[in-house]
């Protein structure tokens, strides 16, 4: 059956979300990785990066807000478990303060191997989605009232509240090291 809307039909709509979630999340993944891995100072804009990638992702991949049914409570979990792993991620990261306190640092193996995962096993679950358990998720979605729409905020949503407590942590960390640092010197 064809679909003259353009729209596609209810299936190809939600693949084609999941592919579009899967490129999000491979993308943010090796920004992440690019920008984190080695020795880096804490900067207010690099801090505030993702805030701003997130505004400018968010408006393309989140047209409708979907806060109806069980969707909220999903996509509520799911920033919880995005900031709870954004959390462990930046406890994988060494931060310092330098002698003039500006704040630094360091993501090593650790830190990437906490982001290969969490992106293996996010890239199993969406494949997992479209192939493995379609009709079992096609079940939970019915009978908890969450829409695809939903369901798809929620996987974007752990993604950029991971990285957005990523970052806020580092910051965090910065600031108590050196504020720790101006009341040892005084």
């Amino acid at each position: 059956m064809t679909d003259t809307t353009g729209r596609g039909a209810p299936g190809q709509r939600e693949e084609k979300m999941l592919s579009a979630i899967t490129i999000v999340n491979l993308v943010i993944f090796a920004a992440v990785l690019i920008k984190d891995w080695g020795h880096n100072r804490v900067t207010l804009f690099a801090v505030f990066r993702p805030l701003l990638l997130s505004v400018l992702i968010v408006p393309f991949f989140l047209p409708k807000f979907d806060a109806g049914g069980g969707g909220l409570a999903l996509e509520a979990a799911a920033l919880a478990g995005g900031v709870a792993v954004g959390v462990f991620a930046c406890a994988m990261l060494r931060v310092s303060v330098d002698e003039e306190g500006r704040g630094w640092y360091d993501a090593g193996y650790a830190y990437v191997v906490v982001w290969v995962l969490i992106t293996v096993l996010r890239q199993l679950f969406v494949y997992g989605c479209q192939h493995w358990f379609t009709r079992d998720l096609g079940r939970f979605l019915v009978e908890n009232r969450i829409s695809p729409a939903a369901f798809g905020d929620s996987i974007l949503f752990f993604t950029l509240s991971m990285v957005v407590a990523t970052r806020l942590g580092i910051l965090l960390r910065s600031r108590l090291l050196a504020a720790r640092a101006v009341h040892a010197v005084a």
